[in-house]
């Protein structure tokens, strides 16, 4: 398990800005878990694989 905030530091070491980073987060974890689910940022943890796949997707928009 990793913290989502984590998560939204490597996004923006892609060179994303802090807002959009958690726009597209938020909407990945909202779709993948439910908004119902969620916790606060700095309490938030995900799987591996969920953290994998998110960020993933930044690097391929990063590249594009």
């Amino acid at each position: 398990m990793k913290k989502t905030i984590d998560l939204v530091n490597e996004v923006m070491e892609l060179g994303f800005d802090r807002e959009y980073a958690l726009e597209g987060i938020d909407a990945s974890l909202d779709n993948e878990v439910g908004f119902e689910n969620r916790k606060p940022l700095m309490e938030e943890e995900i799987s591996d694989e969920l953290y994998e796949n998110i960020l993933e997707g930044f690097r391929e928009e990063a590249e594009a």
